[in-house]
């Protein structure tokens, strides 16, 4: 490995530990932490993250598309085997769990989605990337469901995929709500999705 190759991958886990300090801070203490405090987790100047994000608003833009991706990554696992609606079923069993666990990572994934289209419409093209894609692939899996005769034919697979989408836009707010009123909401939503399908 020669000088430059070795600074390159050393910039490289720098920044991913830096990244992963900041997801740790925003989830405990909101996207307003200062630098300093996620620099000394790291061990680093604060400079070192101004060299690798630039500011502190592209910093929170590298997070809440980290968050999306590791939570995109743990509901298509959930939804990968299986005849199209167990793999739908899959991933929205795997959502509402997921954000009603109500651990800091998913609370920051919520107060980013909020703050995208508030406080930090910076992150609204982000989060318009990510709701097109969720609904392409719910009805990617509507589609599939129908083409191996687990879901019925007569429904019209974008729709379902824009409903599902929108309902589990909702199971992320519903992580507010006391936990009974969370499982209902799910509960609720599992058996208009039998019906419908």
């Amino acid at each position: 490995m020669t000088a430059a190759t070795s600074r390159v991958e050393s910039g490289r886990v720098t920044r991913e530990r830096l990244l992963e300090a900041a997801i740790s801070r925003f989830a405990e203490g909101g996207a307003d932490t200062s630098f300093d405090v996620i620099a000394a987790d790291v061990g680093v100047t604060k400079g070192a993250l101004y060299h690798h994000f630039g500011s502190k608003e592209q910093l929170v833009e590298e997070v809440y598309k980290e968050a999306v991706r590791r939570h995109a990554e743990r509901v298509v696992a959930a939804s990968g085997t299986g005849a199209g609606r167990e793999r739908l079923q899959g991933l929205i069993d795997a959502t509402a769990r997921l954000y009603g666990s109500g651990t800091p990572f998913y609370r920051l994934l919520l107060r980013l989605h909020v703050e995208a289209g508030s406080s930090r419409p910076h992150l609204a093209a982000i989060a318009l990337r990510v709701q097109r894609r969720q609904r392409a692939y719910m009805t990617e899996l509507v589609a599939a469901g129908q083409a191996d005769g687990s879901i019925r034919d007569d429904v019209d697979p974008a729709a379902v995929g824009d409903t599902v989408n929108a309902a589990l836009q909702g199971l992320l707010v519903q992580q507010l709500e006391p936990a009974a009123a969370q499982r209902r909401a799910t509960e609720s939503f599992a058996r208009l999705m039998d019906t419908l399908l």
